[in-house]
């Protein structure tokens, strides 16, 4: 188990690791091991996707790989270190149709232009 947090750094990190649960199905000796892992080593992160969280020391490949699905479909991934806490969110593309917007704007402005033209020429 996670010792009780004593220093505000300790307690970020804590609060980081549970935050996480929101994400991922993790066990206890998971999130202790992720928080560990966290502490024990200066520049590490932890990058997850939908499949499982990877822990990353400073600069170098994967040192571990956690399987874990990730139970929020609204993410993609997740990226966590002791410096922060961000998450992706999950990009739905939209649909255009054929006729678009291009057409209807340039209408729009060759209408705007000739109501200008013919307003100047009222004058």
């Amino acid at each position: 188990m996670i010792k009780n947090p004593e220093t505000y750094e300790e307690l970020l990190r804590f609060k980081k690791c549970v935050d996480l649960t929101k994400y991922y199905e993790l066990s206890e000796e998971e999130i202790e091991k992720i928080y560990n892992f966290l502490a024990s080593t200066p520049g590490a992160i932890v990058i997850g996707n939908k499949n499982g969280l990877s822990l990353i020391p400073d600069g170098a490949p994967a040192n571990e790989i956690i399987n874990a699905n990730c139970i929020n479909p609204n993410i993609d991934w997740v990226k966590l270190s002791d410096a922060l806490f961000s998450l992706i969110p999950h990009y739905q593309p939209t649909r255009f149709h054929n006729y678009g917007w291009s057409g209807r704007s340039s209408n729009n402005n060759n209408n705007n232009n000739n109501n200008n033209n013919n307003n100047n020429n009222n004058r």
